[in-house]
């Protein structure tokens, strides 16, 4: 129970205070510690550590009122501070608590009301210091996933091809600060390129650590593995024997050859692509399927393969494109998407990308997002 400071120059007050509690040391529930003059009261302040609530009077010119606490050199009391005065000037007492007293006694005071004051005021103080640990625990929570968002966008690549005949881009949006979907691309040792996007079940801080453990596990599997069936074979074995529970993630992994525009992939339980002809036929991929990652053992993984024309584009994307929903609940569809896609056959890769989120954030206008959204394009010109 809390430690009391009585900054007070009535010696009746004093003594009425100790009859009653016992002296300095006070009952179980309350104890007191007494400084009769400022002087007293500052090398009170200095010493001591254990002192919960000051009570000061504010009808001394020696004592100096809440003032005192301005004298107190070399240490800063965070303490609440009850005025005590034995007038009831209520201009006095307005200016005590505009100088930062939390509540106020007028004498004679009765000892049950000193006891239910310092009772209330102190658990008033505790709640604040809790709130306030608390807040304080939420901004560093919050600094570190913001921190930990910016390490994951970092993770995933920035630039992006882009030649005279080649075009790539993607774009992912977290529904949370860290998601679960990811995509990747990275040069493979036969010189084709290797093309990843996945997306892991759940979202959040779970979703983006198993995130970057597939995403390393596609970038040491892919090397070694004579295709992209093989590789997702691969994927599939270590993620299971990882044994992370109730973790998956569905997968399109594809490579393509820059000489020759062949496109060869595998599907591990991800929506299927759509090849966008420049002739304005789309046509939805849905060849080369197997199973989720992570959860099967055993499994073969389909394998097939297209070839890019010049003016082709595929789009890759994650579930949370077409089914982001607006306010009344209705989602984005894929037959939106492909409206748009058929508007936008002719644009770069990147302004291609932009587009279609652009037509998704139209469609839902502010409503919240429930997962995270991400699309890769690859353009031949």
């Amino acid at each position: 129970m809390p430690k009391t400071l009585i900054i007070d120059d009535d010696p009746e007050f004093e003594q009425h205070i100790r009859a009653h509690f016992g002296g300095d040391t006070g009952n179980d529930d309350t104890r007191f510690v007494f400084a009769r003059d400022q002087a007293q009261a500052l090398a009170m302040m200095a010493e001591l550590d254990d002192i919960d609530i000051a009570a000061v009077t504010i009808d001394s010119d020696d004592i100096g009122g809440l003032g005192v606490f301005r004298k107190l050199k070399g240490k800063r009391l965070r303490v609440p501070r009850i005025a005590v005065t034995k007038s009831r000037d209520l201009a006095a007492i307005r200016s005590a608590m505009n100088q930062g007293a939390v509540d106020f006694l007028t004498k004679p005071v009765a000892m049950d009301d000193l006891l239910a004051t310092l009772e209330k005021v102190y658990a008033d103080c505790e709640l604040r210091r809790k709130a306030w640990r608390t807040e304080s625990q939420l901004a560093a929570i919050r600094r570190e996933m913001d921190l930990a968002g910016t390490i994951q966008k970092r993770i995933l690549p920035a630039q992006f091809p882009n030649s005279e005949h080649l075009q790539v881009f993607a774009q992912t949006t977290p529904a949370q600060e860290m998601g679960g979907d990811f995509y990747d691309f990275f040069d493979l040792d036969d010189g084709t390129i290797a093309v990843v996007v996945a997306d892991v079940s759940g979202k959040g801080v779970p979703a983006a650590f198993y995130m970057a453990v597939v995403r390393t596990l596609f970038r040491a599997a892919a090397q070694g593995q004579p295709g992209p069936a093989a590789c997702l074979s691969e994927v599939n074995r270590l993620l299971i024997d990882h044994d992370i529970p109730g973790m998956f993630v569905t997968a399109f992994y594809g490579v393509l050859n820059p000489e020759t525009w062949d496109f060869t992939f595998a599907n591990g339980g991800h929506l299927p692509p759509y090849l966008v002809r420049e002739n304005g036929e789309v046509t939805a991929i849905e060849t080369g399927d197997g199973v989720v990652l992570g959860f099967e053992h055993g499994v073969p993984y389909q394998q097939d393969a297209i070839r890019l024309e010049k003016g082709d584009a595929l789009f890759i994307y994650t579930d949370g494109l077409t089914e982001a929903f607006d306010a009344a609940r209705n989602p984005f569809s894929e037959e939106r998407l492909i409206d748009c896609l058929l508007q936008n056959r002719s644009l770069s890769a990147h302004a291609l990308t932009a587009n279609v989120f652009a037509f998704v954030s139209g469609h839902t206008d502010g409503a919240p997002q429930s997962d995270d959204i991400t699309s890769f394009v690859i353009k031949r010109f």
